[in-house]
């Protein structure tokens, strides 16, 4: 489960293999292996670039937990939160 949240980040924030590997220091290939093989396992290391890009998904990709009242959000959560604050600003 850590993978497909993991992935999930990923498609979320947008980004491509070549601006991940840019970020995080783990090349482009590795990347496009996890997103495309399901049989690839996720390292230790690819996860840590990963809480690092986005410290606030960290509790969400250990353990599939939330708690917004200490900033720890998931993909998810900040796009249905995004929609209720615009909803509220219209």
């Amino acid at each position: 489960m850590i993978k497909e949240r993991v992935i999930t980040i990923i498609k979320h924030s947008g980004m491509k293999n070549p601006e991940l590997e840019a970020q995080t220091g783990i090349g482009r290939y590795t990347w496009q292996n996890i997103r495309n093989k399901p049989e690839r396992e996720l390292k230790t290391e690819e996860i840590e670039a990963v809480v690092k890009l986005y410290p606030h998904y960290a509790l969400w990709i250990a353990s599939g937990e939330i708690a917004p009242e200490i900033g720890q959000t998931s993909p998810e959560y900040d796009e249905v939160n995004s929609k209720l604050d615009s909803r509220a600003e219209g």
